[in-house]
């Protein structure tokens, strides 16, 4: 309401479509934050810019260097490792003692990655669709048109979920639980705001796969962020069922280096 903004055809309804369909990642993002470390899925979250890279190129005709190229691989292969799970037990809420190990190093390198990857891989494509046409409307709309069409549109989706008595009760459990959940709601809800809205003026002046690149660094931010409460606030990251152990840390600090190299190749 304060910046305003500008309807302009047809941008303004390609903004309202593409912000009803970028509910349905979220779906997929939920799922896997369900049977997944936090860590692993934010890290798991930043392989789209991999289908930007491909959509740049095809689509709006961007011309890459190798050293983008590059860092583009290296940013899969720290996916690959972040992902990676040596036995059945890195996955959440199950034992080690209940899994053969034998059997589960005869398997192929597939099946030991983190069930994860299944819900991403939708995440992945309908992500990079909706940043390439970021990218494409903000030629002739200015950020905050976009980001109030875009919002408008996820609206539109969400509303009429309300209608199912399942999502009713649930929404209505959730403000039961006290202040600090709804504080806890609000103060998501406002650092997810400034995130789109600073995104949004970064894809307006630079490359969509160099931008969507560089935003891969929240992983790294998001371990810092949950190995520091785990030091200050013990019992929350137990909840949280983050694996602070010795080999859990090499990993994720091998493949978070994998990926900072891979940011610092493509821009």
């Amino acid at each position: 309401m304060i910046a305003g903004a500008d309807f302009v055809y047809p941008q303004s309804l390609i903004a309202l479509l593409f912000g009803s369909l970028q509910v349905f990642p979220c779906f997929f993002y939920m799922k896997a934050l369900k049977i997944e470390e936090i860590s692993k899925v934010t890290a798991l979250e930043y392989v789209y810019p991999l289908f930007v890279f491909i959509g740049s190129i095809l689509l709006l005709g961007e011309v890459l260097e190798l050293k983008h190229c590059v860092g583009g691989l290296l940013l899969l292969v720290g996916t690959l490792l972040i992902s990676y799970k040596k036995n059945g037990s890195d996955r959440i809420g199950l034992d080690s003692n209940s899994y053969n190990i034998n059997s589960l190093n005869s398997k192929p390198f597939l099946s030991a990655l983190s069930p994860a990857i299944k819900p991403f891989l939708w995440y992945w494509i309908l992500t990079a669709v909706y940043y390439l046409s970021l990218k494409y409307l903000l030629i002739s709309i200015d950020e905050w048109s976009l980001y109030i069409w875009s919002s408008l549109g996820s609206l539109m989706v969400v509303l009429p979920l309300m209608g199912i008595p399942s999502i009713r009760t649930e929404v209505k459990s959730f403000f039961s639980q006290g202040g600090l959940a709804v504080g806890t709601l609000i103060s998501e809800e406002t650092f997810q705001f400034l995130g789109i809205i600073f995104s949004l003026f970064a894809y307006a002046i630079g490359s969509v796969t160099l931008v969507s690149s560089v935003e891969a660094l929240q992983p790294i931010m998001t371990v810092l962020l949950i190995l520091g409460l785990g030091v200050l606030m013990p019992k929350l990251a137990k909840v949280m069922n983050e694996k602070t152990d010795w080999c859990s840390l090499r990993q994720k600090g091998v493949s978070f280096g994998t990926v900072a190299i891979g940011i610092y190749f493509v821009s």
